[in-house]
């Protein structure tokens, strides 16, 4: 294949002083005028010093008629009608709407949505189904959104629902306001460190259910925007209700004589206590996100950021429980994040996220309000890089309503290592070395190393990872193998 092309430059009314003051240039790599894509024939033709040559106006020509053409309510009703089709079996799997001229689209989920399906003790087998409504303006930066999601658990006999909006106002600084309410089950730990995906597989087939759950009834609402070059700052309100919740049913496809852990992290063997007692409380949460050194394109459509690598990202938090149906509820915590990824060249990456925090006020708060730490016991792993999970600790066992630090810390030799490597370098995987640490008050540290290679697979699937862990905590050292399967997190 072979092609050739030739440029025009043409600079003009420009002044090269001998040196420049230190701020002259900032933040803002390009910018453009407003309208600067929308300009007629008499400003190029006035502006332009070169003509356009006969084939550049036939592309431009040949390109404005099929952008006016495609962007016609003709063809676009045309191609949406092929899509659009209803047939009988929707109702049941699922049907999608969407009018491209009017820029907006309707979602329904169907009655079998098999993608939702999942498994947990408290709710056995469940199902989501739901509706959603999008409407978009690209020249305006604006998109809304209103969705609902049904939830039906087939073992408790109990019928959940959720509604959520939210609604961007531009693509400046991307203010944006959106909320939700309604009834669902959540995880005690709202990061929710055990996917749907593989507490079902783990309780179905080895009778280990991980997963902790608990009835919540809620109503928030959240706004965001960025308030100054590479500064976003977001501000949350809300009520919720808390409901202890207990296990439902003992199935599984194998071990049918063994027993599910109770719900209760803290007692599982006890089937009666729970984790908490009923209640309910207001919480805000204002969080900040610093990105140093932050670039920018400025586009008559949008600010297009670029954060620069050679600055880590900040993450602070301060948050507060008020007006709850008893003070030993309420509480303030205040935390902080640094998170930051050094690129050693050719020898590889250095990925680390350090964070810590405070409870004040909180000796008896809810064990839903701790601050829960993400841990692994399944063995397998679902995310790219393990900068936010311990592989091998336990999902409440540090869980603490005082002061916490924590640290993780991995480096990806990018092949430098691998590839020097006799045999295994024909696997053209990368080698991950990890350390994870943990620390809060009344216990001794957590924390645990990790080697293992990444990048394995057939071809160009490359989805798999595999990792040796050793932790060790107060004298009790444990050792295990962590399987990664990406493509997981893409699934659930």
């Amino acid at each position: 294949m072979k092609f050739s092309g030739n440029f025009n430059y043409v600079y003009s009314n420009y002044e090269f002083p001998a040196s420049f003051e230190k701020k002259t240039f900032g933040n803002e790599l390009v910018a453009f005028d407003l309208n600067a894509n929308k300009k007629d024939d008499a400003f190029w033709n006035e502006i332009r010093p070169i003509p356009l040559t006969m084939e550049e106006s036939n592309d431009y020509t040949k390109k404005d008629s099929l952008q006016t053409i495609r962007k016609s309510k003709k063809y676009t009703d045309s191609i949406d009608a092929k899509n659009n089709k209803f047939k009988v079996w929707d109702v049941l799997m699922g049907y999608d709407y969407k009018n491209t001229f009017k820029k907006y689209s309707f979602d329904y989920k169907g009655l079998l949505n098999i993608s939702s399906l999942s498994f947990n003790t408290v709710q056995g087998f469940n199902l989501d189904s739901g509706f959603s409504f999008k409407k978009w303006n690209e020249e305006k930066g604006t998109n809304t959104s209103i969705s609902t999601t049904f939830n039906y658990g087939f073992s408790d006999q109990r019928f959940r629902a959720i509604g959520e909006f939210s609604h961007r106002f531009n693509t400046i600084n991307y203010a944006t306001i959106w909320g939700s309410g309604g009834t669902k089950t959540a995880q005690l730990n709202s990061a929710e460190p055990i996917s749907k995906l593989i507490n079902s597989i783990s309780s179905l087939f080895f009778k280990d259910n991980y997963m902790k759950l608990y009835n919540l009834e809620f109503v928030e609402i959240n706004y965001g925007q960025d308030i100054a070059n590479g500064v976003n700052l977001t501000g949350k309100i809300g009520y919720e209700q808390r409901k202890p919740l207990f296990n439902t049913t003992d199935y599984s496809f194998f071990k049918k004589e063994d027993l599910y852990s109770s719900n209760n992290p803290l007692a599982p063997d006890d089937f009666t206590t729970p984790a908490f007692d009923q209640h309910h409380l207001f919480k805000a949460l204002v969080t900040t996100r610093i990105n140093f050194g932050n670039k920018y394109i400025s586009r008559p459509d949008g600010r297009f950021n670029f954060k620069d690598d050679k600055y880590p990202t900040i993450y602070l938090a301060f948050e507060k429980a008020f007006e709850a149906s008893e003070k030993k509820y309420e509480y303030e915590r205040i935390g902080a994040s640094v998170q930051y990824d050094l690129s050693l060249g050719n020898k590889g990456l250095l990925g680390t996220n350090f964070r810590g925090g405070k409870f004040f006020n909180a000796e008896n708060i809810s064990f839903i309000d701790y601050r829960h730490f993400n841990g692994n016991q399944t063995h397998i792993g679902t995310s790219e890089r393990y900068l936010n999970v311990f592989n091998m600790m336990p999902y409440y066992s540090n869980s603490t309503n005082d002061s916490y630090f924590e640290m993780h810390t991995e480096y990806n030799d990018t092949g430098f290592i691998m590839n020097k490597i006799p045999l295994l370098n024909l696997l053209k995987s990368t080698m991950n070395i990890g350390f994870h640490a943990l620390a809060i008050p009344d216990k001794k540290p957590y924390s645990e190393f990790t080697v293992g290679l990444d990048n394995l697979g057939f071809g160009k699937f490359k989805l798999f990872r595999v990792d040796y862990v050793h932790s060790y905590q107060g004298g009790i050292q444990q050792n295990g193998v962590v399987f990664g399967l990406k493509i997981l997190n893409a699934l659930d």
